[in-house]
Order: structure tokens, then C-alpha cells, then sequence
């Protein structure tokens, strides 16, 4: 904890970031001593407390931090009506590494997460904030995480709504089965350490070797730690699978926003080549098509990997010939199918706001797809915070967007509505919760209210879950 101080603190320079496997700035210093948190504050006042929006960054569980290089509070506090705290929480290794059992359970990166949030519920209030109106969001691994505490009874009572981006608790990627097994190929890449046999000489193994060693064999071994299900006690963050929570609402009941963008998967395919590559693999090897989750034995691997090509090609197509469908693919079974599933179960119980971000402006890197839409993983991101990689040009329909999107989300957080009337800004326009429709906001270069967002390919994705699925589902 920090030691006390007289005076007035200087807070305004970035902290430490935890240690990362991506070091994306030379002047964002990683340190392990990392668990710091930002509070911004608007320039105004207010005739009572503001409503805090807590932000989690993604990064794949392995890299990010908080810094206003890459979060910059600016967009959200020019709305002039919410707090904005992010923070750091511990990556890879060092935040996920778990032998699961009691020893080393896992998730401390979560914990951290929840720690900074039971702190802003606490302390708020001294920075005019009001706890009673905290609103937790993230993107990509921080939306799953904020689907995570959305289940976590850790979580419970610390926040009144959530935003989650491009990232669920029931996506494949959120939750890993296979944790002590990495654990041991890490130890096992460190000088010394193939001697280790028990978590607790594990445990003790790596507390007497420094950050260099434990990230070596963390990126030589190609080593992707996540979030695990814990052996439950009081301490547990998360001991049931986060499907099952939700499917039966034992699950923290807040209303949600949730959504996707356009083509999630382009972000990922570093180039043409690369792509048609992979996609080859996928017409050689059809099973690769299957999520991990889905069967539970490969009986009918080869019915369900045909239905599944089924949903992208048609006739004697292949997704080497159609590269565009493979990318369509990857975003389906990486995000939105179980995007639209968290939000479908949510919708039983509570308000659900469904999105989908297709403005392609301050573009990224990404490959060209004839036919694909060009608002990839995380396009929203450079409207709602000011990133520095990004040149925030004067373009007015980016700035337009910029404004419509902080608008929506500080909305939400303020009256748990993102258009709780109509207004010049928003084009007057309402955006309805989930529904019998299946209404969602499309948001590109005009705001336009539509339906059934990828019933078809949904529908079908959930048929064979249905029809060829382990019981009960794990992810979706």
C-alpha cells in the first residue's frame, strides 16, 4: 500500500505499467510494482456527485497498461458528466499463472481488478464521485473481464451497469482449462526448474527467479495465460463457469450495453499471406473450424466441421478462395456468437443495449479484404479515448463519431440509458433495448436502429451447439 503524505501528491505523470509481453511504448516503464490507479475529473461543477465510469483495458490478458499515452481521458471529459478511472491490474505470468488448487489458484489479475474497483467504491466519493453510480467498461480482454465480474459474487454491489466491447465471459477465449499445464511449461523453460514436482516448490521456484528468466520462457514457449475457474472458497474470484451463471441469473444484475464490431478479426491477420494460409489449414483440416468447447468427444467432429464451413461457403467454395468468408469465420466464432449469446441470456433478466460499430476512421493496419467491412477489433476505441499512436485529425465525421459515442456511453452511465431523450447530436434518435426484434444501434457514418443483427449465421451456430454441444454449455 502507499505509505502516507503530507502535502498535496503530485499525481499528474503515469505510474508504472505491470510486465507486459508486448512492450508497446519505450517510455511506459514496466515495473512489478505496478498497481496504480488514475482518477479524472471534470473541470466543472456539479450540484451533486458525478457518476464514475471504471475503465479495464484489454490486451489479451498479457499486455496493456493505463496510461494516458494510449487512455487519454480527454473525449469523456469534455462530455462534462462523469468520473474516469483506470488502472493497472497484473498480466500474463505474473497475473494468471495457476497450478489449480489452493496453492497457486489463479486470477490475481482479476483480484487486482476487483481490488481497484472495491477502492473506487470506497474512496470516490473523496474525488466527488458517487459510488452509488459506478459504471465498469472494457474492451476485447477487458470486456470479457467485465463480463467476468458481471458473475463474481467478488464483485457484488460495487457497480450499478456495465459496457462490454468486444469481449465476453462465455467467448472461448475467456476462460482457459488447460492452466497447470502451462504453468509447468513455463517452469520448465527456466534454468532449474525441470526439478520442480509439487505447486508449492512451483511457487517457491519462482520467487527466487527475477522478471527477465519468467518472461523468457513466457515468450520462447509461446505461453497464453487467461482467467481459470478457481477451487471455490472465500477468496475465489470465479469457481463456475460463467455460462451457467448467467444462463440461470446467478449472475450480478445490472443493465448492459454490449456490442460488436463489423469484421472483429482483421485486427488479427498480420497479412494476405498469412490469411490464406491459415485458411488453407482450415480446408485441409476442417476440425480446426471447431471451437474447444464445443464437442464433447470428436464422434461428430466431421458432421459438425461441414455445418460449420456450411455457414461461410456455399457449393464447392473454399475459404482459400474466399478469404473474406474465413475472416467472417474468425470473427463469429472469436466473438460476436458468443457476444450475441451474452447478451441474449442477459436480456432474460435485465436491459440490454446491443451495438455494432461499423465507422472505419483513424484506421489501423489491416489487411484488404474484397467485400469485408473495415471496422476491426478495437475501431471504436480511438472515439472514446484520446490514443496517441492515433492522429486525431479535425475530420469532421470523426469528430462527429468521437462526440456520438462518449455521448451514448456517459449517457449510460449517468441515467442507465444511452438516449434517455432525443437530441440533436444523436440524429433524435432512440436507441430501444434488446427485444423481440432484436434491436440493436448500427453505429457508422449515420445512427441507425436495426434488427436481428446476424440472425442467420447466430442461428445456425447455436442449432449446432444445440444439436452436438457438451452439456451444460462452458462457452459459447
Amino acid at each position: 500500500p502507499a505509505q502516507p503524505w503530507t502535502g498535496i501528491l503530485d499525481a499528474t505523470q503515469d505510474a508504472s505499467g505491470c510486465i507486459s509481453i508486448f512492450h508497446g511504448d519505450s517510455t511506459v516503464v514496466e515495473s512489478e510494482d505496478c498497481l496504480y490507479l488514475n482518477v479524472y475529473v471534470p473541470n466543472v461543477q456539479l450540484a451533486e456527485d458525478f457518476p464514475v465510469m471504471f475503465f479495464i483495458f484489454g490486451g489479451g490478458f498479457r499486455e496493456g497498461n493505463s496510461s494516458k499515452l494510449f487512455y487519454g481521458p480527454d473525449f469523456l471529459m469534455e462530455r462534462g458528466n462523469v468520473i474516469l478511472v483506470t488502472f493497472n491490474y497484473r498480466l500474463g505470468a505474473f497475473g494468471f499463472i495457476s497450478t489449480e488448487d489452493e496453492v497457486l489458484p489463479g486470477n490475481a489479475g482479476l483480484k487486482d481488478q476487483n481490488l481497484a474497483l472495491q477502492w473506487t467504491y470506497e474512496n470516490i466519493i473523496y474525488f466527488g464521485g458517487d459510488p452509488n453510480k459506478i459504471t465498469i467498461f472494457g474492451e476485447s480482454a477487458g470486456g470479457a473481464s467485465t463480463g467476468l465480474h458481471l458473475v463474481s459474487k467478488k464483485s457484488a454491489g460495487l457497480f450499478r451497469a456495465a459496457i462490454v466491447q468486444s469481449g465476453s465471459a462465455v467467448n472461448s477465449w475467456s476462460i482457459l482449462r488447460d492452466s497447470k499445464t502451462l504453468t509447468y511449461k513455463l517452469v520448465n523453460g527456466i534454468p532449474g526448474g525441470n526439478i520442480v514436482n509439487t505447486s508449492q516448490e512451483l511457487k517457491t521456484f519462482l520467487k527466487s527467479r527475477n522478471v527477465t528468466e519468467i518472461m523468457a520462457s513466457e515468450n520462447a514457449n509461446e505461453i497464453l495465460f487467461g482467467p481459470v475457474l478457481e477451487p471455490p472458497n472465500e477468496n475465489s474470484f470465479l469457481s463456475e463457469y460463467p455460462y451457467q451463471l448467467l444462463d440461470t441469473g446467478d449472475f450480478n444484475q445490472v443493465p448492459i450495453i454490449i456490442g460488436i464490431c463489423a469484421e472483429e478479426s482483421l485486427l488479427f491477420l498480420k497479412d494476405l499471406q498469412t490469411t490464406a494460409l491459415a485458411a488453407k489449414n482450415a480446408d485441409l483440416y476442417p476440425a480446426l473450424l471447431i471451437p474447444s468447447d464445443l464437442l464433447p468427444n470428436s464422434t461428430d467432429e466431421d458432421i459438425v466441421a461441414e455445418e460449420i464451413k456450411n455457414i461461410y461457403l456455399t457449393d464447392n467454395q473454399t475459404f482459400s478462395s474466399n478469404l473474406t468468408a474465413y475472416a467472417e469465420y474468425l470473427s463469429d466464432a472469436g466473438f460476436a456468437v458468443g457476444i450475441l449469446k451474452h447478451a441474449q441470456l442477459t436480456s432474460n433478466y435485465m436491459p440490454v443495449h446491443l451495438y455494432r460499430f461499423a465507422y472505419y476512421g483513424r484506421p489501423v493496419a489491416i489487411p484488404f479484404l474484397e467485400g469485408a467491412e473495415k471496422a476491426t477489433h478495437s475501431a471504436e476505441m480511438p472515439f472514446l479515448f484520446n490514443i496517441s499512436t492515433y492522429s486525431n485529425t479535425s475530420d469532421s465525421q470523426d469528430l462527429l463519431i468521437q462526440k456520438q459515442i462518449t455521448t451514448l456511453w456517459a449517457n449510460f452511465a449517468v441515467y442507465l440509458n444511452p438516449t434517455p431523450d432525443e437530441s440533436n447530436l444523436l440524429t433524435n434518435l432512440i436507441w430501444p433495448a434488446l427485444d423481440d426484434e432484436q434491436s440493436f444501434l448500427n453505429i457508422n457514418n449515420t445512427l441507425e436502429v436495426g434488427t436481428h443483427l446476424k440472425e442467420e449465421i447466430y442461428s445456425k451456430w447455436s442449432s449446432i451447439y444445440e444439436t452436438y454441444g457438451r452439456k451444460p454449455f462452458i462457452t459459447f
